[in-house]
């Protein structure tokens, strides 16, 4: 099995034709059927020779298969329209497009080829952008109903339902059945961060001054910076707010020219989120700096990157 070779090599896999006796002939024609050993397990590999079938022709045909062997079923593919891998995946079946992708919920493992992914055509809000830090940060948020990511965010249901979407329509998770609700599930950690690193700018929409120090902000922009690695402070710190909050909290004549100046506030189309010891996460500021053009802060955000375990990448890699 190449793909699953070239996605899991880390697997013991193994593969044995098999006869199976007392199956109609139509099925033997569409079909073809192997066992495959995966870390000492049996499966039943069954090959789809019918290129129009889909999750409808397959749940008929798995009842008449498993008459024959009670083995569990993984179905294999040439190639899958994009509608049937989503219902196949809602459905909770476990199969192998070839070459492209491999969602085997029985040993907990769903990959896409990373050539193979689409561009979304959605742009993300806020709220998904806040999702995807979390994700490849803290990793919580893969498994969970969208009831149960509402209370972590502390928003509707309908709210994260919007946010969540988006990330489906950028093909960043997918959702699965789990009894009565849909459980979202992500993609690997190294495809999210290349999808944040390549489509997600600053969250950073307006820089405002003000003469006191604002209580309860965190550090944001070479502020934050400056307090995880060793580049030097600016004269002014620099602090981050939603734009939201800080219309509740803040007036805007309390702005002052920065000459006169005690700190900087960062106006977010989002909240700050995973903030820790009164600074912004690594991710944030990332994205507020990925296009600095001060080789001292490149310096210092790819080794803070680093120490997170998190690559950059080049242009030309």
């Amino acid at each position: 099995m190449n793909i699953l070779n070239q996605y899991l090599p880390n697997l013991n896999v193994e593969q044995e034709k098999i006869l199976l006796k007392g199956l109609p002939v139509f099925i033997k024609n569409k079909y073809k059927f192997s066992e495959i050993i995966i870390n000492k397990m049996p499966y039943l590999l069954v090959v789809v020779k019918d290129r129009d079938f889909g999750p409808r022709e397959l749940k008929k045909h798995m009842k008449i298969i498993n008459n024959a062997i009670d083995l569990q079923i993984i179905w294999y593919f040439k190639e899958l329209h994009f509608n049937k891998v989503q219902r196949m995946i809602q459905n909770g079946e476990n199969f192998i497009i070839e070459n492209k992708q491999v969602h085997l919920p029985i040993i907990g493992t769903s990959l896409k080829k990373q050539s193979d992914k689409k561009i979304g055509s959605e742009k993300l809000n806020g709220l998904a952008e806040n999702i995807l830090i979390r994700e490849i940060l803290k990793g919580d948020v893969s498994g969970k109903n969208k009831r149960d990511i509402a209370k972590d965010f502390n928003v509707t249901e309908m709210t994260i339902g919007r946010a969540i979407n988006r990330l489906l329509a950028n093909d960043l998770c997918f959702e699965e059945k789990d009894n009565t609700s849909k459980l979202v599930n992500f993609y690997s950690k190294d495809e999210l961060w290349e999808f944040l690193r390549e489509r997600i700018g600053s969250p950073v929409k307006e820089e405002i001054y003000i003469e006191q120090k604002p209580k309860g902000l965190p550090r944001s922009g070479i502020s934050a910076l400056s307090k995880l690695t060793m580049l030097a402070e600016d004269d002014i710190p620099t602090y981050a707010i939603s734009k939201k909050e800080f219309k509740k909290s803040y007036d805007k004549e309390d702005s002052v020219f920065k000459e006169f100046a005690k700190a900087k506030v960062e106006l977010w189309n989002r909240e700050p989120i995973l903030t820790k010891k009164g600074v912004i996460n690594p991710l944030d500021i990332y994205l507020i700096h990925k296009d600095d053009e001060d080789e001292r802060v490149q310096i210092e955000l790819e080794k803070l990157l680093n120490e997170n375990e998190f690559e950059i990448g080049r242009d030309n890699d």
